[in-house]
């Protein structure tokens, strides 16, 4: 059995004290679509899930291959932002998950953050002399270096249908010839579909239908809309050798 698409995954609960919240929502005002005008849940009221990602490239394949499309993201440099605010913006474009990212980009020393947090409770007089023991008064803000830059993302998900086919395809593409290159190339198989129980797998191209020739995924995508509910032939090309399989939509 293979493994659920959450262990790829770490609970987004990811906690940091003293968190940037203001009154812009950073998510919101970074979001640019990547899916077509109105898309969104299929559920009039969808329960957003939020989750920590890993590694992005690998975690969008894992999203595809789970039964999700993308709808967009959210890309910013800035200071540690609330990742609930991502959540916030989830909720209002209709997203069924969102992944959330962050990196910091510069250094920071928490010896530094504490000799500077000395001085300044020196000069506000916040040490006591006990015995041979010196107690300074440091809180938690005193700790926080607000010069420490995060690079942040969050991509936003749709959970799809259950599929006719089940796979997502892009293209071929060569910078000799594009014309010469026929068929499109399987980025992703969800799982439990037709595709996958087929044998379809990830990097294969696909270069017919039935008696229909695939040049791109407009001509795949209009092929299995004509014979949705049948039986049809599927060729594709792995490691360079040719294959047919039948696949029932």
């Amino acid at each position: 059995m293979q493994k659920s698409y959450l262990t790829y995954f770490i609970s987004l609960l990811f906690f940091v004290s003293n968190i940037t919240l203001g009154d812009e929502n950073a998510f919101e005002k970074n979001y640019q679509i990547q899916s077509p005008k109105g898309f969104h849940s299929f559920l009039e009221n969808p329960d957003t899930k939020i989750m920590r990602g890993w590694e992005q490239k690998t975690d969008n394949i894992k999203m595809l291959e789970n039964g999700y499309d993308l709808m967009g993201h959210s890309s910013f440099t800035g200071p540690n932002t609330s990742p609930n605010l991502a959540l916030e913006h989830a909720k209002l474009i209709k997203s069924d998950m969102v992944l959330v990212y962050d990196r910091q980009i510069n250094d920071s020393s928490r010896s530094t953050m504490i000799k500077k947090a000395r001085e300044k409770a020196r000069k506000a007089n916040q040490v006591k002399e006990i015995g041979n023991l010196t107690e300074i008064e440091i809180n938690d803000d005193d700790l926080v270096d607000k010069n420490v830059k995060y690079e942040i993302n969050a991509t936003y998900w749709v959970k799809l249908p259950k599929p006719t086919f089940g796979a997502h395809f892009i293209k071929l593409k060569s910078d000799e010839d594009p014309e010469l290159i026929n068929g499109v190339q399987v980025i992703a198989v969800i799982k439990g579909s037709p595709a996958e129980i087929a044998g379809i797998l990830r990097n294969d191209s696909i270069t017919s239908i039935t008696e229909d020739f695939v040049n791109k995924p407009e001509d795949l995508i209009s092929a299995i809309r004509k014979n949705k509910g049948k039986l049809i032939e599927v060729g594709y090309i792995r490691d360079g050798k040719k294959y047919k399989v039948n696949v029932k939509l």
